[in-house]
């Protein structure tokens, strides 16, 4: 009876050992942090446009391994003070691809609260449709809507944050793809250099496996060439 007992209890013992293995080895990992770097100049001046160009990298697998680069230029047409037209063109270099994208958003700006300019703060919300293409003849649409808020500290420092939803409808994918959002911190040295900090935090859409999640700090730093705007431009990020 105890030699029985015996093999039972080592029998069952492998067999929850195994099951376990199994368990991990299917098991998602469901948590990544990434980081992304920037560098971006912005060209503007009395008249209601202004146009901008950077170079971003973007660092995955626990900040370990190149995901991409890309080049982005936006141009901003600014017809009143709340209003803004944004045509946008990135190409990334990825590890299996070469990816292109063009986008065209509609920006609106709020101004709340009294300062020195007759506002203290900024609302802006980005509405944006955007084209994606690749080498391997893919083709996906997109539609993102993003909330910023920025609030003036002071004469060199905004405080805010943001938050939004990205909508993707492919072949392979139909839904929501991710979702963004963190606080921001925008520190202006003088007319020229700025420099941007921005943790954010996603969750992104695996279908069929659920919700993965990342933590995303992301570092921009800015040259401003002739900042003489006609209008205001608004405060947000490009993600």
């Amino acid at each position: 009876m105890k030699r029985a007992s015996l093999t039972k209890t080592i029998a069952l013992s492998l067999f929850m050992l195994a099951c376990a293995s199994t368990y991990s080895q299917n098991e998602i990992d469901r948590w990544d942090n990434w980081l992304i770097l920037g560098n971006k100049i912005v060209f503007g001046g009395d008249k209601d446009y202004r146009h901008s160009h950077e170079l971003q990298w973007r660092v995955d697998n626990n900040m370990q391994s190149l995901n991409q680069w890309f080049y982005e230029g936006v141009f901003a047409y600014t017809p009143n003070k709340n209003w803004e037209v944004v045509p946008d063109f990135r190409a990334s270099v990825q590890s299996d691809r070469l990816d292109f994208r063009l986008g065209l958003g509609a920006v609106n700006k709020q101004y709340l609260g009294s300062g020195e300019n007759g506002f203290n703060s900024q609302f802006v919300t980005q509405t944006k449709y955007q084209l994606d293409f690749d080498n391997k003849n893919n083709v996906r649409h997109g539609i993102r809507i993003v909330f910023s808020y920025n609030y003036i500290y002071s004469k060199k420092l905004l405080i805010g944050g943001l938050v939004g939803p990205f909508y993707r409808w492919s072949e392979s994918f139909t839904g929501i793809e991710f979702i963004r959002g963190g606080p921001t911190f925008t520190y202006i040295f003088d007319e020229i250099h700025t420099i941007a900090f921005a943790p954010l935090f996603g969750a992104g859409n695996i279908k069929p496996n659920g919700w993965a999640y990342s933590f995303t700090p992301m570092i921009s730093i800015i040259f401003r060439v002739n900042k003489d705007y006609k209008y205001i431009p608004a405060k947000y990020i490009n993600f």
